[in-house]
């Protein structure tokens, strides 16, 4: 019995050494990779109900233009066509989905600024994935077609439209004035 209580004290304290290190190593692993992990990116502010008037027109519409074909500068073009019809666009850039036609993505394929959009493209589906910003996914592909002259630039709605809530309330386009007339 001496020589098993000998033993036991003489292995106690390097054995509780022992479960100690393996204590702060566990802690120090960790800690180290709760201080290496990526930020979690914000989320998305909710859309902010607008008074558009009767119409939605492309000044009101946020895009993003992502390339989801093969080819090089499909986004690109697509985005600056898209600006040229008023169109805010935040983001050109490529998707990991491959597609061949136009994916035009929003919060529901049924709001108002996904199927204003759905007028500048040929063949193009729509989808919603339920995204609370209201910005809209242009998705393009090798077999995208723009409509150059589309001949609806407009939607109409009832009531005050969920939009991003940054955004920039448009300027009101100018009314013509007449020039003066000339005495003569």
């Amino acid at each position: 019995m001496d020589s098993a209580r000998k033993i036991f004290r003489l292995v106690r304290t390097p054995v509780t050494l022992i479960l100690l290190l393996c204590i702060i190593g566990y802690g120090a692993k960790w800690g180290y990779d709760k201080a290496t992990e990526p930020i979690p990116p914000r989320p998305p502010t909710p859309c902010t109900m607008f008074d558009v008037g009767k119409e939605l027109t492309p000044r009101w519409v946020t895009a993003r233009v992502l390339n989801g074909g093969t080819q090089g500068g499909l986004a690109r073009n697509t985005a600056l066509n898209l600006r040229a019809f008023g169109f805010t666009v935040i983001k050109v850039n490529n998707t990991e989905e491959r597609i061949t036609n136009t994916v035009i993505v929003g919060s529901s394929a049924d709001d108002p600024e996904v199927q204003l959009l759905m007028n500048f493209f040929e063949d193009a589906t729509a989808r919603g994935d339920g995204r609370v910003d209201h910005v809209v996914d242009v998705l393009v592909g090798n077999d995208t077609v723009r409509v150059t002259d589309p001949k609806v630039r407009s939607v109409k709605v009832d009531d005050k439209v969920c939009l991003p809530a940054d955004t920039k309330v448009p300027t009101p386009l100018p009314t013509p004035t007449p020039s003066p007339k000339k005495k003569g």
